[in-house]
C-alpha cells in the first residue's frame, strides 16, 4: 500500500476519533490522499462525482423508509405492535421484556432505521417496563439491543447502501436477512429471559395466554402488519421496486393515519422535518464517501486489500476472524453509514477471495456492524436510550452484556452456517 494512502487514512480515521463532522473527515482525508500521491488532476473531479454519488434513484428508499417509521409511530400503530407483541408472549415468565424485544422486532420490519425504534420504544415501552419491576438501565439497555434489529430486518436503510456500493443485488440482501433477523430475535428473547429469571425480575405479572386475543391485537395492529407483506410481497412479486415500495408504505400509513386522526397536517409537516434531519445528516457522508470510493478505485486498494489479507493467511476462519475484528472494532468509534460506504467494498473482494458467497457475506457484514450500536465508547443506540429515558449511560454501559453475549452467538452462526443466510434465495 503507498504511504500516501496510509498518511490520508490515518489522517482520516483521527479527524473521526476527535469528533470532527464525519463527512467533513471523509473529504479532506481523500484529498489529502490524493495530493500527496501527487494525482490532483482528480480533485477537479470532485463536483461530479459529488453529484453522480448522491443522485440514485435507488437512495429515494432511504428517505421514504425513514418517514414509514416516524408516520408508523405517531399514528399509535407502535404500540398496536407492542399489545400484540405481549399477546404472544406475555405468558412467560418475564414476558414483559420479551415483549418490547418481539415488539422491536416487529417494529424494525417497517421502519429500517434503529435510531428510530430505539426513541420509539424508549418513550413507550421503558416506562411500562419500569411499571413491572424493571430498573431503567437494564430496561433502556434492552430497548437498545432491540432497536438494533431495525438494520437488520428488512427494509434496512444499511442494506440499501450496502447494495450501492458493493453492486449487490438490494432485494436478494432483503431476503437473505429474513431468517438471520429471526433467529437473533429469538436468541435475544432467550438470553434475556435466562437473565430475569436469575436477577427476579417480572415474575408476578404473567398474562394468560389466549389465542383469541392474539387475533384481536392482531386486528388492531393490521396496517403495521401489512407494511412488510406490502413492501416485501410487492418487490418479490414484481409488481415494484423498492424504492416504490417505500413510496407505498408512507402512503398506506399517512392514509390510515389521516382517517383514524392520529396524523394532521401539522404532524405530518414535524415528521417530514425529522426525516429531512435524519437524511441532511446521512447525504453528505454519502457524497464524501463516494469520492473516497472513486479514490480507493483508482488506486486499486481494494487489489491490495486481497493480497495483503492472502499474503498472512489463506485459511478461511482466519480471514473471516480478522474481518470480524476489523468490522467490530470500526464500529465500536464509528457509524454504521461511514463503516458501510468504507469497509463494505474493501471487504468483499476479499470475502470473495476465500470463497464467502457475496449475499452471505453482505448479510454477516451488517450483522457484525450493528453490534456497535450497543458498544461503548460508540454505542449510538446506548446514547439515544440515555438522553431519552434519562438513565445514566454508564448504567446502560453496565446492563448490555446479556444482549452482546446474544448478539455474538447470532452472528458465530450466521457466519459458520451460510444456509441460515442463503437457504431461502432459491424461493425467489
Amino acid at each position: 500500500m503507498d504511504w500516501h494512502f496510509a498518511v490520508g487514512a490515518f489522517v482520516l480515521l483521527a479527524m473521526m476519533l476527535i469528533g470532527v463532522p464525519v463527512f467533513v473527515a471523509i473529504g479532506l482525508g481523500t484529498m489529502l490522499i490524493v495530493v500527496l500521491s501527487g494525482n490532483s488532476q482528480i480533485l477537479p473531479n470532485l463536483g461530479q462525482d459529488a453529484v453522480e454519488g448522491i443522485n440514485v434513484f435507488a437512495f429515494l428508499a432511504i428517505p421514504l423508509y425513514v418517514l414509514t417509521g416516524d408516520i408508523i409511530s405517531r399514528s399509535g400503530l407502535a404500540r398496536a405492535l407492542l399489545d400484540l407483541a405481549r399477546s404472544i408472549v406475555g405468558s412467560v415468565r418475564g414476558g414483559m421484556s420479551a415483549t418490547v424485544l418481539l415488539a422491536c422486532g416487529f417494529f424494525a420490519a417497517i421502519s429500517g432505521s434503529n435510531a428510530s425504534d430505539a426513541a420509539v420504544f424508549s418513550r413507550l415501552a421503558v416506562p411500562e417496563l419500569e411499571r413491572f419491576g424493571y430498573p431503567k438501565a437494564y430496561s433502556a439497555a434492552l430497548v437498545a439491543s432491540g432497536g438494533c434489529t431495525a438494520i437488520l430486518i428488512p427494509p434496512s436503510i444499511s442494506y440499501i447502501i450496502l447494495a450501492y456500493v458493493t453492486g449487490l443485488d438490494v432485494s436478494d440482501l432483503f431476503l437473505a436477512t429474513i431468517i438471520p433477523g429471526i433467529l437473533l430475535i429469538v436468541i435475544m428473547i432467550a438470553v434475556n429471559l435466562v437473565h430475569v429469571a436469575r436477577r427476579g425480575y417480572d415474575q408476578e405479572h404473567q398474562l394468560a395466554f389466549s389465542f383469541r386475543n392474539v387475533l384481536g391485537r392482531a386486528w388492531d395492529a393490521k396496517v403495521g402488519l401489512s407494511m412488510p407483506v406490502i413492501i416485501l410481497g410487492g418487490i418479490y412479486s414484481g409488481v415494484f421496486t423498492p424504492t416504490e415500495a417505500a413510496a407505498i408504505a408512507v402512503m398506506v400509513g399517512l392514509v390510515h393515519g389521516v382517517v383514524t386522526r392520529k396524523i394532521d397536517f401539522p404532524t405530518y409537516y414535524d415528521a417530514l422535518r425529522t426525516c429531512g434531519v435524519v437524511c441532511g445528516v446521512i447525504a453528505p457522508v454519502m457524497v464524501m464517501s463516494y469520492f473516497l470510493g472513486q479514490t480507493m478505485t483508482y488506486f486499486e486498494i481494494q487489489k491490495t486489500m486481497v493480497d495483503a489479507f492472502l499474503f498472512l493467511t489463506k485459511d478461511y476462519y482466519l480471514v473471516l476472524l480478522t474481518m470480524f475484528l476489523i468490522v467490530f472494532i470500526m464500529g465500536c468509534f464509528i457509524d454504521a453509514l461511514p463503516n458501510t460506504l468504507i469497509l463494505g467494498p474493501l471487504l468483499l473482494p476479499v470475502a470473495k477471495s476465500i470463497g464467502m458467497d457475496p449475499i452471505h457475506f453482505g448479510i454477516w457484514f451488517i450483522f457484525t456492524m450493528c453490534i456497535g450500536f450497543i458498544t461503548p465508547p460508540y454505542g449510538f443506540n446506548l446514547f439515544v436510550v440515555s438522553s431519552v429515558t434519562g438513565a445514566r449511560f454508564a448504567d446502560v454501559v453496565r446492563n448490555i452484556t446479556p444482549f452482546l453475549i446474544a448478539m455474538i452467538i447470532a452472528n458465530v452462526m450466521i457466519a459458520l452456517i451460510p444456509q441460515l443466510s442463503l437457504w431461502i434465495l432459491r424461493f425467489r
